[in-house]
């Protein structure tokens, strides 16, 4: 708690994603709620343009693009992202937990250019609370990749659109602290940045 309130203003990037992720939106008044570090989330553009899903962004959020970001980071607001986003709806597992991050590097890059410092965390319970089928071929993340927007089946309880109970937590590690580099950052310096996000989140 003290480490990240000294890192502020971050990023917090806590996958995965599941169908719906539940943690993050959760943690948005949680976080507001109990401690003193401002935060805000930043989900994908199709939320707020989706009847039901919108209304989510009545918690505290800001478009999930790059310049807003650095535009709530410049107002010392802390953002929490999905890092794997639509890509780790696509690769969920049931059995067990799967992060698809490992060729995902835009995070660094941003931090990297912007000076802006990550906090790795983790949600649990995301991929618990609802099954879902997508067909073998790639063809609906194709097309979800395409229209940035997630298209698939999913159940939970009595196979209706009524998430399971289970628990849902998220925690966090320790941040890591990120230099403005001077000109556009090395693929090198995305990469290192990258496997020390890697590693923070599967630390958590």
């Amino acid at each position: 708690h003290d480490k990240s309130q000294q890192a502020k203003p971050w990023i917090g990037a806590a996958p995965p994603h599941g169908v719906m992720p539940f943690a993050n939106v959760l943690s948005i008044p949680s976080i507001n709620g109990v401690s003193a570090i401002d935060f805000v989330g930043a989900p994908a553009s199709v939320v707020m343009r989706t009847p039901f899903l919108r209304y989510l962004t009545l918690f505290a959020s800001v478009p999930v693009s790059g310049e807003s970001i650095r535009s709530a980071i410049d107002q010392g607001l802390s953002v929490g992202i999905v890092p794997d986003g639509i890509a780790g709806i696509f690769k969920q597992d049931p059995h067990k937990e799967v992060v698809a991050l490992k060729h995902r590097k835009g995070l660094a890059r941003l931090a990297l250019r912007h000076g802006i410092n990550i906090l790795p965390a983790y949600s649990f319970g995301n991929t618990a609370a609802f099954s879902s089928w997508w067909d073998s071929y790639g063809v609906l993340e194709h097309i979800s990749r395409k229209s940035q927007a997630s298209l698939f089946f999913y159940w939970g309880r009595m196979y209706l659109p009524i998430p399971r109970r289970c628990r849902i937590t998220l925690v966090y590690g320790d941040p890591i602290l990120v230099k403005k580099v001077d000109n556009d950052p090395t693929q090198q310096q995305i990469d290192d940045l990258h496997d020390k996000i890697l590693k923070g989140i599967k630390d958590c």
